[in-house]
């Protein structure tokens, strides 16, 4: 989904890509930057200001199949976490009626909602991670003895548990509330949002936490907290793509050292 441009970020109110009607066709120019999965992608949805006879009609969705001349790959840019994104131009790309997606004008409202979905994923995505975070430190801190006695005895280890579980929860309870409305069909929108600013503020803490329970051995690739702490930075900036890195998050602690966990 191509929505975020070069000197625009998301911000729809100045978007620059352009479609114009010519009588036939639309035809689009205009440039995106960090799209996921564009050069491997059957189709991207791009969102452009559409418009005929000269008249602004609005943010309009457009499907854009792959090989459809004028649409072109600029960079592949690689990110933190393995993840690449792409920058891409459209050059007089002439699309058919038929490619509009949804109504002329009326591109961005069920991208929104395609958002609103994606945050609640997020949200879920924040709760298991730091779960997982969690439970790793409980499990080291209760197996690691330091100047005689273990950490799990110490104080700070155990505010860090404590807080982290109370967030944790909090933050579990807030998806829920959400995704009820949702489900509802009632609007959301105002704690959407809340949970993508404080369920990827939460991880990032706990994590950060279990990392420095474990010390030394919190740095390293055994333990797959360097993973969880790189998805969720993403989480906080965009949207990662695929579930593959959680799979990776559980399962490469199968024989991570000092951590046995299932």
């Amino acid at each position: 989904m191509a929505i975020s441009e070069p000197g625009a970020g998301a911000d729809p109110r100045r978007m620059s890509t352009r479609a114009n009607w010519d009588g036939r066709n639309w035809v689009l120019n205009g440039r995106k930057i960090w799209i996921s999965k564009a050069a491997e992608a059957e189709f991207t949805i791009a969102m452009a200001v559409a418009s005929r006879d000269g008249a602004n009609g609005g943010i309009t969705a457009f499907l854009v199949d792959k090989g459809t001349p004028g649409f072109n790959i600029l960079r592949r840019i690689p990110m933190i976490g393995g993840q690449f994104t792409y920058e891409i131009a459209f050059e007089d790309c002439k699309l058919p009626p038929e490619a509009v997606l949804g109504g002329e004008g009326q591109g961005f409202a069920p991208m929104q909602k395609r958002l609103s979905v994606r945050r609640l994923q997020m949200g879920s995505w924040c709760v298991g991670i730091a779960q997982r975070a969690l439970d790793i430190l409980i499990e080291h801190a209760s197996q690691r003895t330091t100047f005689g006695s273990l950490l799990a005895q110490r104080q700070t280890i155990q505010w860090w548990a404590a807080d982290a579980a109370t967030k944790i929860h909090a933050t579990r309870l807030m998806v829920y509330d959400a995704a009820r409305k949702v489900d509802q069909g009632r609007e959301a929108r105002a704690e959407l949002s809340m949970i993508k600013v404080y369920a990827s503020e939460m991880a990032t803490e706990v994590i950060d936490k279990a990392m420095q329970t474990l010390g030394a051995m919190g740095m390293t690739k055994e333990i797959p907290l360097y993973l969880m702490a790189e998805k969720i930075r993403w989480i906080r900036v965009g949207e990662p793509s695929g579930l593959t890195w959680l799979l990776a998050c559980i399962c490469t602690t199968q024989e991570a050292r000092g951590c046995h966990l299932p």
